[in-house]
């Protein structure tokens, strides 16, 4: 009789385990099949290009902080651009996922804008927003901030700032920012100095300001100094800018050759970025702006923030794959290696990669590299 009632209350035992297990799978979050992290430039083109090659909308979760086409969006609206209109244009004629959202800002592009013309950036960020919103109702949309990407079994979790998240496969697109150095000088931050409005409340008459860089930010910023009534500028450079994708274009193109080559402002001196030159005039300067590039946002993946990406096939760990500013393809120009950036880029990068993230990354990931793809003979476009 006591064998059997201990018998019983074992089968009890083990059939309510049972229960709460599956109870606690139940109450598991499903994970999505797919998850992009960003809704800036790389955001947007790899969500198009992923519902465009198959994927269902509702199986995919989209993640942003503030759904505003990035930094674009926040910080650069009123920046001169450096590509024509049409541009935008020829995106969204190679974007066919595109082409039937009814968006009144691209409506107005069309009518109200000289397409070969160099418009400021809300002109091409307006268009950008209202396929966001749109894509945003076909897709699980998240207001939140990932921070940190683990992998559990078969799936990642994506743990935000008030949400987690899992899914299967993740895009980051996460963006980046503007990089700085370290002299102890008081900082105009890049993103302010882009947008003239701005830079001028940064600034009095008796301000000596040093600007560091040579490319197109660092050009249109000091067109936009030299409009003010600082007291100096001094721009420190490394190597000569130069004219056409990737270098110079638009409203800064046009002061470099016109203005600062023919007639440069009495206040402005450009020298080479040596130590000498900085020990001799950096201690004169009472403010600094660094236009030096841009460096990948911050996540964590698998508890590193040295997160390895191979440009090569876009594979940054097993199911999670990088695109955009933080995850650039290269090219030799001028001797130099520089990021490609920009729309175009990312359009062609998306069509070319993401297809095989969808079909198995397993077919290619262990190839040695020079069976993979030639970056060099297989150029991406600049813009």
């Amino acid at each position: 009789m006591k064998v059997n009632f201990l018998i019983t209350i074992a089968l009890c035992v083990q059939l309510f385990n049972a229960q709460f297990i599956i109870k606690a799978h139940e109450n598991q979050p499903q994970p999505y099949e797919w998850a992009i992290i960003g809704a800036g430039l790389a955001g947007i083109t790899a969500l198009a290009v992923l519902i465009e090659s198959g994927i269902k909308p509702s199986s995919i979760v989209w993640i942003d902080p503030e759904f505003n086409v990035g930094r674009v969006g926040k910080y650069y609206r009123n920046v001169p651009g450096n590509v024509q209109a049409s541009r935008l244009i020829l995106y969204v004629n190679n974007c066919p996922y595109f082409k039937d959202i009814c968006s009144s800002s691209l409506n107005a592009l069309y009518n109200n804008y000289d397409l070969d013309e160099f418009q400021p950036l809300h002109v091409i960020a307006d268009p950008l927003i209202d396929f966001t919103a749109y894509l945003c109702n076909k897709v699980v949309s998240i207001k939140d901030t990932i921070t940190e990407l683990k992998r559990i079994d078969d799936y990642w979790s994506l743990k935000g700032t008030e949400s987690t998240v899992h899914a299967q496969k993740v895009i980051l697109a996460i963006g980046g920012h503007p990089k700085q150095l370290n002299y102890d000088i008081s900082e105009i931050p890049l993103d302010d100095a882009l947008d003239r409005e701005r830079l001028a409340t940064h600034l009095s008459p008796d301000d000596y300001v040093a600007i560091f860089g040579s490319m197109h930010s660092a050009i249109l910023v000091l067109k936009f100094l030299s409009q003010t009534s600082v007291k100096q500028i001094v721009n420190f450079y490394k190597n000569p800018y130069f004219y056409g994708v990737p270098g110079l274009e638009g409203a800064a193109a046009a002061w470099a050759e016109n203005v600062l080559e023919k007639n440069p402002p009495h206040n402005l001196v450009r020298l080479l970025n040596t130590a000498e030159n900085r020990e001799n005039i950096l201690p004169l300067c009472t403010k600094v702006i660094y236009a030096i590039g841009y460096e990948p946002n911050k996540i964590l993946v698998n508890g590193t923030s040295d997160v390895t990406f191979d440009e090569h096939t876009g594979i940054i760990d097993h199911n999670v794959y990088g695109i955009g500013i933080a995850f650039p393809p290269t090219g030799i120009f001028y001797g130099q290696k520089i990021a490609k950036n920009g729309l175009h880029t990312y359009l062609a990068y998306a069509k070319k990669f993401i297809p095989q993230w969808i079909a198995n990354e397993k077919c290619y990931v262990n190839k040695p590299q020079e069976q993979l793809y030639d970056c060099e003979n297989q150029e991406l476009p600049w813009i």
